[in-house]
């Protein structure tokens, strides 16, 4: 079959379901118990045994075979377990027992079907079946009976499954609430974890069906290319089977081309390298054979070396029991694996049981041991998918081998986890590879754009080579990975256990077609290859691919990176990640292009050797090459010459064409070569993800962004998930991929702004937002009331200085490059210090374009500060300066400084001294006009400074201006105007010539030799001319720097000496420090300011060498004093000789807390701890060390290579991280117990924790001494010691993500700036505001909760003035009051339900106010303010108590007036208000903290502002109450009696009969049948204006389109109507101008006139409203919703309605029987009074097809239990001789419909308001055959002719329709009373809603109680109130004078009376907003809008979705309705 695209479609088979399931605890509990039960029987720890007795390696036969069959007999128990633990279910459902009970009946029902069909069944297993679900009954029915059953069944299950995710819920909330109810803790967290899971699941699968395209599918067609080029496709399962095995064979055979595969050396070594030979090469002993390849020797020998550097060291080949539960607790159990079926859920259920898991642990051991591997290993499932979507080319497909789970485990626990754990203690994991454990691909990309800008900046050729493995882990030779594992000693028998499976491996496939019969490979066909998959192939490539780094090295290839200042350097051959290599070349001093060309040539055929000799191959195609070179323009500066090649001269134009001709070629396996791709400079490949560009540009990084944006945009826009997913999708999954890679970008703050272009833009409409607000807005944190959409900027220097503290100042590669690029940046400045301490705006045009320069950039634009370790180059001379410095100070900027810096960098000078003669006193005249290279100088050396420059060659406008702005610091003879002073410190600058005073010996000092001069004894002047005598290796001592020139003798002549260099002197001895002066050295002294101890600390080492140190720590921290303040304290004891060491200290920080105290106390441990280390060198044991946090424990016991951005208190764990890296200690760690004290005596305490407890006190003290003189410091200061790079922002330190903190600065500067410039708030206002405690609210609340309050904060939300913006029919006035409405408009809105609103709200933050410690006159004055709605001044405002505002209360107020009233309720705050809160918590001593205070007070203010947002948008967006729709009824009314009144003349013939409908029919049809007739008489009337005369034409008038909600605009309302009368010929009359309504309050939802005319004969008013006179002082709703059910039973004479049943006439509840049967029974017939008209009970049905009471028995016809229904009726023929029978029909309890048989018409009809069904013809024939089987017991004649006159109909059709699920019976109700009383029953009717808008539930509820007989009253608190009233009043007036009683007559007159009866009727009547005609009235028990709002305040939900979802606040907006004012009658 082939789709409309043409792609075949065919049915993916998917795996077998599992059954067991290891996170349901009853599921594995049963699993367990089989298999223990299994293992039991077969004797299995009996068998294991005996093997481990016998086992040795090599294996003998005997012992194979006995573990083979022991493996197989587990694998026999196991898999039989797994089918008896659990049934399986359909997945294409949500589970929930309602569900699967039907589908068990229709499963019997099916079952019965096969039965009577004749088909083989199983009988007895059946009618078990049916005697579980109780229905035996139905095996004995006839098929027809059981095939409707079946049917209704069918159907009844498929409405089920519509609502399967509700009764999933509900499902699962039962069992939590059991759970909790039992005390079952864990079961209840389960099922918590399952809500959430499940929850969390449908989020993201919908986000994945909109964002994700198709991913790696599998294979259902292969296309295979020929060697004609002609591609072959395969589309069925054998010839796809046969192409893919054809092709796997073939690539896992590919290996056997590499030499140690093949030849003599293949002979000696094997398949596996198990031989002597093996042992003989890594001993180092091997003699190879004549004939061997070069290249493979060179492994073989590295090999060699790494084997013997570890010397005795060994993996463990030992799996324990805590193994085997360690990995398996923690897998993820739906990975795919197992082609014997024993899944990952097996082994993680076994991992439960200790006795199973010790078990299968020793039984790996066992094989590891042997290297005996099971069959079973060595059959895999390589399953094919595609790596792109529709490409199906058989070289494109990915084959992924799933392996048996254990052989899994066992490989990633001896390779991937012990043997890399020994490379990395014996450090033998090379720099270059970054799939290592602690590097990342986005750590290579960042050290690939540094190398390219060190060759930036010092003008050097770089060559990189990207060379990229093909098929890596399937083209390993198995020999090659044997021997380079056992160098890293794993053990041989481990080995050959993982390789004898891979090379003997059974091939097995799976398609789309699901798994293969028949395999390749096996014993036979042995391949290579570690195979994707495999949990060892990843480890064994990365030891391989140590093994080619290492040979590299060896042959002298890479590049050398060196810190031009302090000369530290490491080489490098490139980056590596898994099969991504990039290879570098050239970068040395004397390279040029040519060169650097042929190094790089001959490390890619090196790699490419390398790599075939270990049975890989390079893959030209996805190889490339790229020279990074630069060449001056001329003019100063530098150009890339490949691509501006017009620019340069013409003989260096002809030198670069030639280069282009140099190709790059990598080596295939045949000695043959591949010429690979020449990428220029400006040319960039996707390299690990990512574009990296050689010239350092971003763009295509960028458009690769751009991209993503883009596709993401057009996805989310297509799918149809809420914006609540789509925010989840923009953070987690958008941006945490655009994030990657922002990191390494070196883009500048003007490319970043323009970065992503406008692709922000298109996306904002997903997120809910506007796209015309204000750019502004959209980046403003939510805090500021903004969108908080991501900055680019932002964003990407947040992640650069994540990756500067990452790796600045490590001892790692990129740690190195890093420290090289900064130290590159420093000099090309000339700055002594760090770069980021300098102006970017005086400085940054100087520096060359690179990462750190970008860096410099941000943070000096966003007014961050980086404090870092950094190495400064002291003043080297007194009085001396740098050069650069000075220049800047002398004013030359721009241009000019420029041009100055380029001579000063070609003259290698940093400071003055490096430009002055040795005296200090003259500037050296040859360095002024020219390049040092180019005089005397040049020709004794290469440099002339110890600093490494880069290149420059300055124009001569440069010399010009270098000359003269040197001149300017001296006189016209170079005399300096201040003359430098002795030497401080060591000279920059490589002194070429020297002198002894005393001996009158000179030196010239070349790079390679030192020639003496002595003085010349002929000479008249004998002391100042020297001659040549000798030359030497080393200088004299007592040399000075001298000024000597060279006579054209070759002698020298001395002009002048200077002062001796400085040697050092002065200098702090190391050595001779003490203990405590070394750790106070590391820095961080405030933590060491209150040291304390006895003694020395030298007995610590003592101590621990003897065993007997204790060292403890603990934390302290205590919110209600400071939360911004935590302390440690710490001691080390001496058990034997109590000595101690203590200390404590506090920390200020906004991170503070309990766990950072923790930290900061278990830190200073391991700072002395290492101290003393380094102080006595080497300690030969660790040391034990206790604390009561097990999170700090565990934190601390861990190596920490890396350490995340975002994880809490990453700054400690940096300095643990360069601890880890110095010691060679791993101190053990334990847990003590907390706060012993409070349960022993301190005596009765362990050492440890009587430690434990001293350290609390002391930690608690430093807490309270911090917080007395808080203030005293700043937090700047709390610097760690050994901290090497910090990151401070707005003077706070940050300890975690910075990103977050980076986001609000940056926001908050914006903020400030954009509320300035919008004239918003001004600065100093702006500045007043508690900024920090509205954001601490909003990180708390949901994303879709911050972007309502960014929306109402930014005006740019769905009021009127905004809407009507871009929809000019939208009204721009407030639904409730009608004023225009804007944002600010939301809380001064002057409705009456909106202040009620106001006020509920009010009186929530009033009760909230005085139960949270608030200050007395706070809580008196802030509620008034609000309530003025910003109508007055706080200062201005008037007390009701006529109380006085005090000066601070003023004060306060003031402040608030300055913000505004409107800011004041979004939750902005001054300051002035949280100091006096404040103050007053410190004088209260309460625990209420004043974050916390703030952050409540903040809730309320919002909590305001949304309540009236929701109220608002009811009012308008409710779907059929709201002003939207209302007015859109309005206008379709209008427009159907316009057409109704223009008359059929103007229509065609054959459309005439749309206007033949009956108005009654027409309107009483829904909205939407409206539309479509107004489409079609519209359409038609423009089809006829074609064919007639223009005088004919009617007039035209725009048609109203069909769609949900129509503009309020009316159409044709204001146009004159056409009369009847009017011929066709008559000229139509002149409309006016079509006006929008004017927009006001709701309009009334009352039924139209044709409709009530019809309604009207209902006596009982069933559709109305209770009206105030017939509820008699009793309120139905108090008593619907009273919970005791005492005395209030309705007693109906004969009939009774419970209070229960009574109960059900609440909202949303499923009616009962008693309840239809009283309201039939005792209401509508005695209102009858028709004796023609009866009505049987509900039970009449259930009694004649015997269902029983739950209705779940299947139906069975007895017309005996029915009988003598009806004959109480006096009539001869009984219930035959009435005219009509009404009978409502309960289905199955769940469902309500009725019958009426008229017995004059003989027509049965049934209604049911779901529609029709199938299942409902049941019950009309089944009342037919009883009033035939009647119809003979009173006749006594033949029934089957008397029935054949009877007509049966199913009138559900014109039945009104529901549409939930509970109204069924109050459907029945109306129904049956409309149709008894004469009135015709239409799907117009009336609708569902009516019964929410008429309270058609009370107004039942009311007629029952009204025919009750005891009519009950609830007990109401009002009700005995007046009791107690009417009591007392009696008393007062009743006189006893010791004889009768005398009443007082009442002096009210009747018309008094009647008068205050008529003013408590109105005072209780309500008006439906905008309605003509009071409806409904107020009860007592009705409550406040406010409560009402309760529920949905924040629910995370749409304005429209609540008004349409929430049944009670259509009831709140009617009745606290404004009263509609009464008109006065105009007199006539």
């Amino acid at each position: 079959m082939r789709s409309v695209l043409g792609t075949l479609l065919h049915r993916i088979v998917p795996p077998k379901a599992r059954r067991l399931n290891s996170k349901c605890p009853r599921i594995r509990d049963e699993y367990l118990a089989l298999v223990r039960k299994g293992f039991k029987e077969k004797h299995i720890e009996r068998r294991l045994v005996q093997i481990e007795e016998t086992a040795t390696f090599p294996p003998t036969e005997e012992v194979k075979q006995l573990m083979e069959k022991l493996d197989n007999l587990i694998e026999e128990i196991m898999l039989h377990s797994e089918k008896g633990c659990r049934r399986l279910y359909a997945a294409h459902y949500e589970f929930s027992p309602p569900i699967q009970l039907w589908l068990d009946r229709c499963h019997l029902l099916k079952w019965l079907l096969r039965s009577h069909q004749g088909k083989q069944v199983n009988g007895g297993n059946m009618r078990r079946f049916a005697r579980k679900l109780g229905m035996t009954q139905c095996i004995r029915m006839p098929v027809s009976e059981i095939v409707q059953l079946y049917r209704e069944a069918k159907e009844r299950t498929k409405d089920l499954m519509a609502e399967s995710p509700y009764l999933r819920k509900q499902f699962l909330y039962g069992k939590l609430n059991e759970a909790i109810d039992t005390g079952r803790d864990q079961e209840a967290k389960r099922i918590q974890e399952v809500l959430r899971n499940e929850a969390q699941r449908k989020m993201w699968q919908g986000i994945h069906r909109a964002t994700k395209p198709r991913g790696l599918l599998s294979v259902t067609r292969v296309e295979v290319p020929q060697e004609d080029g002609s591609v072959i496709e395969h589309t069925t399962k054998e010839t796809i089977e046969r192409a893919l095995m054809s092709e796997l064979s073939t690539r896992f055979g590919r290996a056997e081309s590499a030499p140690i595969c093949q030849g003599a050396l293949f002979d000696l070594l094997g398949v596996y390298a198990d031989t002597e030979a093996a042992i003989q090469i890594l001993e180092g002993t091997f003699d190879p054979p004549p004939d061997s390849d070069a290249r493979t020797l060179v492994l073989l020998k590295e090999i060699s070396r790494i084997w013997q550097k570890i010397g005795e060291g060994e993996v463990s080949i030992a799996i324990s029991q805590e193994d085997y539960q360690h990995y398996w607790r923690r897998v993820k159990e739906k990975i795919s694996s197992s082609f014997s079926g024993l899944h990952f859920g097996h082994y993680k259920s076994i991992a439960h049981d200790d006795y199973l898991s010790d078990l299968l642990a020793r039984k790996l051991s066992l094989i590891s041991a042997t290297g005996a591997a099971p069959e079973r290993w060595a059959r895999g499932l390589s399953v094919m998918l595609e790596k792109i979507a529709g490409v199906a080319y058989i070289t494109k497909l990915r084959a992924i081998l799933l392996l048996e789970a254990d052989f899994n485990f066992h490989n990633k626990l001896i390779f991937g986890s012990r043997m890399l754990d020994l490379a990395r203690q014996h450090d033998l994991v090379p720099e270059e590879i970054y799939n290592e454990k602690g590097r990342t691909a986005e750590d290579a990309i960042l050290q690939q754009v540094l190398m390219y800008d060190i060759a930036r900046v010092t003008k050097r050729p770089l060559v990189v080579a990207q060379v990229d493995a093909a098929q890596c882990y399937d083209r390993v030779a198995l020999a090659m990975a044997a021997l380079t594992v056992r160098a890293f000693k794993v053990h041989n028998s481990s080995v050959l256990g993982m390789l004898k499976p891979l090379h003997c491996m059974e091939f097995y496939l799976r398609t789309g077609f699901g798994q293969s019969e028949s395999y390749f490979g096996g014993k036979e066909q042995g391949k290579h290859g570690l195979a994707q998959g495999n949990g060892a192939a990843p480890p064994t490539w990365q030891q391989i691919s140590t093994i080619m780094i290492n040979a590299q090295h060896s042959k002298g290839h890479g590049v050398d990176v060196v810190c031009p200042i302090t000369m530290k350097k490491i080489r490098q051959v490139g980056i590596a990640y898994v099969d991504d290599t990039n290879l570098w070349g050239g970068m040395a001093e004397d390279d040029d292009v040519t060169s650097a060309a042929h190094k790089s040539q001959a490390g890619i055929n090196d790699w490419g050797g390398f790599l075939h000799a270990s049975g890989g191959a390079l893959n030209p195609e996805k190889c490339s090459a790229t020279i990074h070179n630069l060449e001056p323009d001329g003019k100063g500066g530098w150009i890339y010459p490949d691509q501006v090649k017009e620019e340069l001269p013409r003989e260096e134009e002809a030198e670069w064409e030639e280069l282009d001709d140099l190709p790059f070629f990598v080596p295939q396996g045949n000695n043959d070569a591949a010429q690979i791709k020449r990428l220029s400079t400006d040319h960039a490949v996707e390299n690990l993800g990512l574009y990296t560009r050689p010239d350092g540009k971003s763009d295509n990084h960028f458009e690769q962004m751009k991209e993503r944006v883009t596709t993401w945009t057009a996805q989310i826009k297509s799918g149809t998930i809420p914006t609540r997913s789509v925010w989840m999708s923009y953070t987690h999954q958008l941006w945490a991929g655009l994030r990657y890679g922002l990191g390494a970008c070196s883009a500048s703050m003007t490319t970043l702004s323009k970065g992503l272009g406008s692709a922000d833009y298109y996306l904002l409409s997903n997120l809910g937002v506007v796209r015309s607000i204000t750019r502004e807005w959209r980046y403003l944190p939510a805090s500021f009331g903004g969108m908080n959409l991501f900055d680019l900027t932002i964003e990407t220097t947040a992640a650069s200085l994540s990756s500067l503290l990452q790796h600045y100042n490590m001892d790692t590669a990129i740690g190195i490059t890093l420290k090289a690029a900064m130290s590159h940046l420093q000099l090309e400045l000339g700055v002594p210090g760090c770069p980021f301490d300098y102006d970017f705006s005086v400085w940054g045009h100087l520096a060359t374009d690179t990462w750190v320069k970008a860096l410099w950039e941000r943070i000096d634009k966003f007014g961050i500060v980086v404090k870092l370790d950094y190495h400064t180059i002291p003043t080297p001379r007194e009085h001396d300066i740098p050069i650069m410095q000075l220049m800047v100070d002398k004013g030359l900027r721009g241009t000019d400084l420029k041009r100055v810096n380029r001579a000063r960098i070609a003259q290698e000078a940093l400071f003055l001294s490096d430009i002055t003669t040795a005296t200090g006193r003259h500037l050296e005249a040859h360095l002024l006009d020219d390049w040092w290279y180019d005089t005397s100088e040049g020709e004794l050396g290469k440099h002339r400074s110890t600093l490494k420059f880069g290149t420059e060659f300055p124009t001569v406008e440069d010399w010009k201006l270098w000359k003269k702005t040197l001149k300017t610091v001296a006189s016209a003879t170079l005399f300096l105007n201040q003359p430098l002073g002795r030497w401080v410190a060591p000279s920059t600058r490589i002194w070429r010539h020297f002198f002894h005073p005393q001996l009158h010996i000179a030196e010239v000092h070349f790079d390679d030799r030192i020639r003496i001069y002595e003085h010349d004894i002929h000479s008249s002047d004998r002391s100042w001319i020297l001659t040549y005598t000798r030359s030497a290796e080393t200088s004299m001592p007592g040399m000075v720097p001298a000024v000597l020139d060279e006579q054209q003798d070759g002698k020298l002549r001395k002009r002048s000496d200077g002062q001796p260099l400085w040697n050092g002197s002065g200098e702090d001895d190391d050595m001779g420090m003490s203990f405590l002066d070394r750790l106070k050295s590391k820095g961080g002294e405030w933590m060491w300011e209150t040291l304390e101890y006895n003694a020395e600390p030298d007995w610590i080492f003592d101590a621990m060498i003897r065993g007997s140190l204790y060292c403890v720590t603990d934390g302290s921290y205590n919110a209600s004093l400071a939360t911004d303040i935590c302390g440690a304290a710490w001691i080390f004891y001496c058990s034997e000789t109590s000595n101690c060491l203590q200390g404590e200290f506090a920390e200020q920080s906004e991170s503070a807390d309990s766990y950072r105290g923790e930290q900061l106390g278990m830190l200073a441990i391991h700072l002395v701890l290492a101290t003393m280390e380094e102080h006595y060198g080497e300690i030969p044991t660790a040391s034990q060390i206790y604390c009561d946090n097990k999170g700090t424990i565990q934190t601390f016991s861990r190596k920490h290579k890396r350490v995340s951005a975002t994880v809490a208190n990453n700054d400690i764990l940096r300095v643990l991280r360069r601890i880890q890296g110095k010691s060679k200690l791993h101190h053990r760690i334990q847990h003590v117990k907390a706060h012993q004290d409070d349960h022993f005596d301190l005596h009765m305490l362990d050492l440890e924790e009587q430690l434990n407890y001293d350290c609390d006190l002391r930690a608690k003290r430093a807490v309270k001494n911090a917080c007395s003189r808080k203030g005293e410091r700043t937090s700047a200061i709390y610097s760690l010691p050994m901290e090497s790079a910090a990151v401070y922002i707005e003077g706070e330190k940050q300890t975690t993500d910075i990103a977050k903190a980076l986001r609000y600065h940056i926001g908050k500067a914006n903020a400030r700036r954009f509320y300035a410039d919008e004239k918003i708030m001004e600065n100093e206002i702006f500045d007043s505001v508690t900024w920090e405690d509205l954001r601490n609210l909003l990180q708390r609340r949901p994303r879709m909760y911050q972007l309502w309050y960014g929306k109402q904060c930014s005006g740019f939300c769905g009021v009127g003035a905004m809407v009507s913006r871009w929809d000019k029919n939208e009204s721009s006035k407030c639904p409730n009051c009608g004023v225009h409405e804007t944002a600010d408009h939301l809380n001064r809105c002057s409705n009456k339900i909106r202040r009620a609103l106001l006020s509920d709200s009010l009186r929530d933050l009033i009760e909230w106010m005085e139960d949270h410690d608030t200050d007395p006159e706070l809580t008196s004055w802030l509620p008034l303010y609000l309530q003025k709605q910003g109508h007055k001044l706080f200062v201005d405002l008037i007390h009701p108590s006529r109380v006085k505002m005090t000066q601070r209360m003023r004060q306060v107020g003031h402040s608030l007036d300055r913000i505004g009233w409107r800011h004041v309720t979004e939750g902005k705050l001054s300051m002035a208000l949280r100091s006096m809160q404040a103050d007053y918590l410190r004088q209260s001593h309460t625990d209420v903290t004043i974050d916390n205070w703030m952050r409540g007070l903040i809730d309320q203010l919002l909590t305001l502002s949304h309540t009236q947002w929701l109220c608002r948008n009811l009012t308008k967006h409710h779907r059929t109450k709201g002003a939207k729709a209302l007015a859109t009824k309005e206008d379709i009314r209008k427009e159907i009696e316009l057409q109704l009144d223009m008359g059929a003349d103007s229509l065609p013939a054959e459309s005439r009969c749309l206007l033949e409908i009956s108005p009654h029919e027409l309107f009483g049809m829904d909205t939407s049948k409206q539309q479509y007739w107004l489409n079609a008489v519209v359409a038609a009337r423009s089809a006829a204006a074609y064919t007639t005369t223009p005088e004919m034409q009617p007039p035209r008038r725009p048609p109203i389109l069909c769609q949900t909600a129509l503009p309020q605009r009316s159409l044709t309302a204001s146009s004159t109507p056409v009369t009847a009368s009017a011929t066709s010929n008559a000229r139509p009359t002149k409309r006016r101008k079509p006006t929008p309504p004017r927009p006001g309050p709701i309009q009334p939802d009352i039924l139209l006139t044709s409709r009530s005319r019809s309604l009207q004969h209902d006596k009982l008013n069933v559709l109305h409203r209770n009206a105030a006179d017939d509820l008699q002082g009793c309120s139905i709703v108090d008593l619907l919703r009273h919970r005791s059910s005492t005395n209030l039973d309705l007693s109906l004479g004969r009939e009774k309605v419970s209070h229960r049943s009574f109960k059900t006439l609440n909202p949303a509840i499923w009616l009962t029987d008693e309840v239809i049967n009283g309201f039939l029974l005792k209401v509508l017939h005695p209102t009858l009074r028709n004796n023609n008209c009866y009505f049987f009970s509900s039970f009449f049905f259930s009694k004649l097809l015997s269902t029983g009471p739950q209705g779940t028995n299947a139906p069975c016809y007895n017309f005996n239990e029915v009988k003598r229904w009806g004959s109480q009726l006096r009539r001869r023929l009984g219930i035959l001789g009435l005219k009509e029978l009404y009978v409502p029909i309960n289905h199955r309890q769940g469902h309500w419909l009725f019958l009426r048989a008229q017995m004059d018409t003989k027509v049965i009809t049934l209604w049911d308001s779901q529609g029709r069904k199938e299942r409902n013809q049941l019950y009309l024939q089944s009342m037919l055959r009883y009033l035939g089987d009647v119809y003979r017991s009173k006749t006594g004649r033949d029934q089957v002719a008397w029935k054949r006159e009877w007509q049966l109909i199913d009138d559900s059709e014109n039945s009104p329709r529901q549409h939930n699920g509970h109204d069924c019976g109050v459907f029945v109700i109306t129904n049956i009373t409309l149709l008894a009383q004469k009135i015709p029953l239409t799907a117009q009717t009336y609708t569902e809603a009516t019964f929410l808008e008429r309270n058609t539930r009370e107004r039942i509820a009311l007629l029952l109680w009204l025919a009750s007989q005891n009519r009950p009253r609830p007990p109401t608190p009002q009700r005995q109130r007046r009791q107690a009233r009417a009591a007392g009043a009696a008393t007062k007036s009743t006189v006893k004078r010791g004889k009768k009683s005398i009443v007082k007559p009442s002096t009210t007159s009747s018309a008094t009376k009647e008068r205050q009866k008529r003013r408590r009727r109105n005072n209780n009547q309500r008006i439906i907003l905008g309605g003509s005609r009071p409806k409904g009235i107020v009860h007592s028990s009705d409550t406040a809008p406010s409560a009402q709002l309760a529920s949905i305040v924040n629910r995370k939900r749409s304005a429209i979705s609540v008004a349409e979802g929430e049944a009670s606040i259509p009831n709140m907006t009617q009745r606290h309705a404004p009263p509609k004012k009464k008109k006065r009658k105009q007199q006539s």
